[in-house]
Order: C-alpha cells, then sequence, then structure tokens
C-alpha cells in the first residue's frame, strides 16, 4: 500500500501553492488503474473532466464531472478510470487552517457531495491556475474559499440530504430484505460510511434499528389483527426465533408481543 503526501498519481498539469495552500491539476489516462493508496494529509478532489470509479472499503463511488470528494487524512482509496480518463483538481488546505471547526468537520469523513455552483467554481479555479498575471494566486485563493464554504454550509445544513428520501423509501418497500451498507450508498450516491453517519443524525437511530422497527410495526398489524402463532409471525418479520423477536419487541414497544395482542384486541 502506497503513502503519498501532497502529490498524485497521474501527469500533473498546474499547481499553485499559497498561503500553505496547494492546488493542483492532474490527468489520468483512459482505462488506467491507481493502486490502493493513502495521503498523509486531508484534501478535497473536485472532478474537473472525465469519469472514475473510486473503491473504498469495499463500496464504489462514481465520480463525474463537478463532484466534490473530501478525502481525510489517511483514507485509503482506490481508482479505475474510464476509456476517456479523467481530470481532477487538489486542494490540499493551508496547514494553519487545521483548527477550524468548519474544515475538520468537512475533512473529518470521506464523503460526495454534489454542489449546487460546483460548475461555475471548478470553471474559476481551472482559469485562475493557467492564469500568469500577478493576480492569479488572490484569485485562486478566493475561489477555493468559496468551494470549501460551499461545501461547509451544505454539510452543516442539510440535515435531511436528498439522498435519504431514497433510502428510506427502499426500507419501506422491503422492510425484509437484507440490504447492506454498500449497497444502500450505491442507491444514495454517498460512501456506507458517510450515510450511516447521517442517517443516524436524521432519524435518531441506526439503518439497523430503522429495519427492525419497520420489521416490528409489520408484526405489531399481524399481532393485533388475528390469532396466527407469535412464532411464526417472528418468522414472516425476519427474527430468527421468537425469543429474539419478543426482546426487540418489548423494547421498541415496551410491551412484550402477547402482551400487546391482549390488549390490541380486548380494545377492539
Amino acid at each position: 500500500m502506497q503513502h503519498l503526501g501532497r502529490a498524485n498519481f497521474g501527469s500533473p498539469q498546474h499547481h499553485l501553492s499559497i498561503g500553505g495552500m496547494l492546488v493542483t491539476a492532474t490527468t489520468y489516462a483512459g482505462e488506467g488503474v491507481l493502486p490502493l493508496h493513502e495521503h498523509d494529509d486531508a484534501y478535497l478532489c473536485l472532478v474537473a473532466d472525465g469519469a472514475y470509479t473510486q473503491q473504498v472499503s469495499g463500496a464504489e463511488t462514481d465520480c463525474a464531472p463537478g463532484l466534490l470528494l473530501t478525502h481525510p487524512q489517511g483514507h485509503r482509496h482506490a481508482n479505475r478510470f474510464s476509456a476517456r480518463g479523467a481530470r481532477c483538481l487538489s486542494i490540499f488546505p493551508a496547514r494553519e487552517l487545521a483548527d477550524d471547526s468548519g474544515l475538520k468537520r468537512l475533512l473529518g469523513d470521506y464523503r460526495a457531495l454534489r454542489l449546487p455552483d460546483a460548475a461555475r467554481l471548478l470553471a474559476r479555479i481551472e482559469c485562475e491556475l493557467a492564469a500568469d498575471d500577478d493576480a492569479a494566486p488572490l484569485a485562486l485563493q478566493s475561489a477555493v474559499f468559496e468551494l470549501v464554504a460551499l461545501a461547509c454550509r451544505s454539510e452543516s445544513d442539510d440535515r435531511h440530504p436528498a439522498w435519504l428520501a431514497k433510502v428510506l423509501q427502499r426500507l419501506h418497500d422491503d422492510p425484509l430484505s437484507e440490504l447492506s451498507l454498500p449497497e444502500l450508498g450505491r442507491l444514495a450516491g454517498v460512501h456506507p460510511a458517510h450515510l450511516a453517519r447521517r442517517f443516524q443524525q436524521a432519524q435518531g437511530m441506526s439503518v439497523g434499528d430503522y429495519r427492525r422497527a419497520l420489521r416490528i410495526r409489520q408484526a405489531c398489524r399481524e399481532l393485533a389483527g388475528g390469532l396466527r402463532p407469535i412464532a411464526e409471525i417472528a418468522a414472516d418479520a425476519g427474527f430468527a426465533d421468537q425469543s429474539h423477536f419478543a426482546r426487540v419487541f418489548k423494547r421498541v414497544t415496551g410491551q412484550t408481543p402477547r402482551d400487546y395482542r391482549h390488549k390490541t384486541q380486548h380494545a377492539s
């Protein structure tokens, strides 16, 4: 496994350093493959052109122009490029900003962000990287700071991201399905670890606990509406045995399945 500092594989086109911040533009050949590697410093990667697939912990992210990827320090990943290859901008923030709360939060996790103004800022950054006048460094720094601020706000303000509705719908459509976090991450277009963290923030419980609650809700309808054996209802709700079902049911509802059936049927 290879370790990289403030450098990249591929063919560098432009690079500019200002105030401790380093911005580079790098091209990658078509059909190329980068081995598993990590960078010593946290950084941002803005996809400028082409396409590639990024592999992280068994999950894959499809990377297209305008996508902003955040890479924490020591984040391990590999890349597989399309026939067109790709061009990416890498932004290594000044180390003096390491204690900034917004930047620290942004670079604390791996994630893929689709920002509403990414195309405009991408064009500005590329323009200033290629410029050779003495105002270029300052203009580049301004554009990068605007991009970082946009990403920080997106991360702090969006408590219910757009992809969350897709994930919830998928869970509700089939509560018995044994969906994995990588599968849900591919559906949402975000990394599984990011999905797990944001799901917990938005719903107040993990994906696994949410799915169990959906299964218990399904079991509640069965218990209230008929006289089927509790063991059968437990099996239909995806539980291995009745005792496991009873423990989870009581944790969610505060009652045993038998008590719930007795109360609901007598109340009706």
